[in-house]
């Protein structure tokens, strides 16, 4: 779902891209044009391509806003591509390729009376998305620096190793080198991330291991949330998709964590 911030939804393949365009912007920053609609006879369109290429999205976008009222058929499209290499988020670099065929999207109304654009059905999607071990490995230390900061210690080093356990499965270990004062430690995370049957990703085996005062220290500080954090479980099927429905999540580490989807309608 994407918010159009306007009163009308677009009427040409030139408005509709300007429009995409500047909903996209509100989230993201990016050098050039973002996105490009291709179309013979307008609304039934040959392609939207995004290209957030080296974009930045410095944080989360807020929830999309819920449609209020009935939708109505917009637009068509023959196929959607979204590329985002190298893309920043949070300071954390990863790469996405989207695809996906045959898409109709439906026009719908906000709170305030403002068009959003819905993916109301499709023929067929996939979704690949990677990071690199040592781009994780870096954004996870400058976090855990930023955090360990407000309790006066200081993060020596950081190193992480992903495994895949299984087609949809996915440990981590993360180690730090640590130091207050005069005593320094290591401290030892990990855990595993679990896709189930039913796309539920659940969190298991969190554990916390720390040698000397200091790492007992850190160790007690983070248990709690850990505690918080083993099994519980978020639905894959609940991201703002539309009315489509994954068939299909893989997950693959190599150099690089990936996770593929496959996608499909629901008509």
């Amino acid at each position: 779902m994407i918010p159009l911030a306007r009163k009308k939804f677009p009427d040409s393949k030139s408005d509709l891209a300007e429009a995409l365009d500047s909903a996209l912007r509100r989230f993201v920053k990016k050098d050039g044009d973002i996105v490009s609609v291709s179309a013979r006879v307008f609304p039934y369109l040959d392609e939207i391509a995004i290209n957030l290429d080296n974009a930045k999205l410095d944080s989360p976008p807020p929830p999309p806003p819920k449609p209020s009222g009935e939708t109505k058929p917009a637009c068509e499209a023959a196929q959607l591509s979204v590329s985002a290499r190298k893309m920043q988020i949070e300071g954390a670099p990863l790469n996405l390729q989207l695809k996906a065929r045959d898409i109709v999207f439906h026009e719908g109304r906000d709170a305030n009376g403002d068009v959003v654009m819905l993916v109301h059905n499709l023929r067929s999607g996939h979704v690949h998305v990677s990071a690199a071990q040592l781009d994780l490995e870096k954004a996870i230390g400058e976090v855990a620096q930023r955090e360990a900061r407000k309790q006066g210690i200081t993060i020596e080093q950081t190193r992480v190793t992903f495994r895949a356990r299984g087609p949809r499965s996915l440990s981590a270990d993360v180690s730090f080198a640590a130091r207050k004062f005069l005593f320094r430690a290591k401290i030892d995370i990990s855990g595993q991330m679990q896709i189930d049957e039913g796309f539920r990703a659940k969190l298991l085996n969190l554990k916390c291991r720390g040698d000397g005062t200091l790492g007992s220290l850190a160790c007690g500080i983070l248990e709690p949330h850990l505690r918080k954090l083993e099994g519980r479980s978020f639905s894959l099927m609940s991201l703002p998709l539309g009315d489509i429905r994954l068939s299909d999540v893989r997950i693959a580490v190599a150099d690089s964590v990936e996770i593929t989807a496959d996608f499909s309608g629901v008509a």
